[in-house]
């Protein structure tokens, strides 16, 4: 029986409290599992290659996903939509829209990945999942809000058009998501506006050809001692963080975020750093 997530249960309980759970953390060329993440069981950034396999194996259904962030169209982080769709839409049709929201040209990718996995499928499959597609021009300030969530899109820099990610949930929660790019002011403005920052973090030292690197991270965090930056799209020659505001995050990591940051009362979520199994501890809620 899928689990019904901990935000969901912790909400129910009067508490305002925004999941952030790692699907993925890796890079093309790694262990990891590609860079994916679910906020709340219900907003997924990005369907990489597996990363409908990996939600059902940690218990995670993608039935339950309502809105779906695109960063870009490498296949590291769409290939999945097309499972996306068939999830939601095989032997079932929705009881409202889902909401896809991604850069321009995000519906004419979709019937293209369609006709090329499946053809003829997608005529069928389009009024079982009743998306709504949302493509963000940054030029002109692309936002979406709805289902408890404020959206706003950033330009970033990399090999195709790529956008990272302001989300802010009701209780004031700001998580910001940079997606794969280089450093670019676009990074330094959701560094700025978020109290917690995923980041692309694909090299061990300086970024190139398109990504950062861990010691562009750890510059980002120097400058913002109060902010917790989470790293993800990892290398595995990435070593584990030096600074203590700069966690390194393992594949299935769930963290909770409030309106002030990272709510954790386990120092070892902090320090940078992996015990000994290669596990972090799971963060534990400092208010309960």
């Amino acid at each position: 029986m899928p689990l019904k997530p901990r935000a969901a249960r912790l909400r129910g309980k009067g508490l305002n409290l925004m999941q952030l759970h790692f699907i993925g953390t890796g890079s093309i060329l790694s262990d990891r599992l590609s860079s994916s993440a679910l906020i709340d069981g219900k907003l997924l950034i990005d369907t990489p290659n597996g990363s409908m396999k990996a939600m059902r194996r940690t218990g995670l259904d993608p039935k339950q996903v309502d809105i779906c962030l695109i960063t870009h169209f490498h296949a590291d982080h769409f290939a999945d939509i097309i499972f996306l769709f068939l999830e939601q839409g095989i032997g079932r049709t929705r009881d409202s829209d889902l909401i896809l929201v991604g850069p321009t040209g995000f519906a004419d990718h979709v019937e293209q990945l369609f006709e090329l996995s499946y053809p003829g499928s997608w005529a069928s499959t389009r009024p079982h999942v009743r998306p709504q597609f949302v493509e963000l021009d940054t030029e002109h300030g692309g936002q979406w809000s709805g289902s408890g969530y404020h959206v706003r899109a950033y330009p970033m820099q990399h090999a195709v058009p790529t956008l990272g990610y302001s989300i802010v949930d009701e209780a004031g929660a700001r998580l910001g998501y940079t997606g794969d790019t280089s450093h670019c002011p676009s990074v330094d403005t959701l560094a700025d506006e978020s109290s917690v920052l995923v980041c692309d973090t694909t090299f061990p030292q300086q970024g190139r050809i398109g990504h950062m690197g861990l010691a562009e991270i750890e510059e980002l965090a120097g400058r913002r001692p109060g902010k917790h930056f989470l790293t993800t799209h990892l290398s595995d020659d990435v070593p584990a963080p030096s600074r203590p505001n700069v966690i390194r995050p393992d594949d299935g990591q769930t963290f909770t975020i409030n309106a002030h940051g990272l709510v954790v009362s386990d120092k070892s979520v902090g320090d940078g750093k992996e015990r000994g199994d290669g596990q972090h501890k799971k963060p534990v809620l400092g208010i309960l």
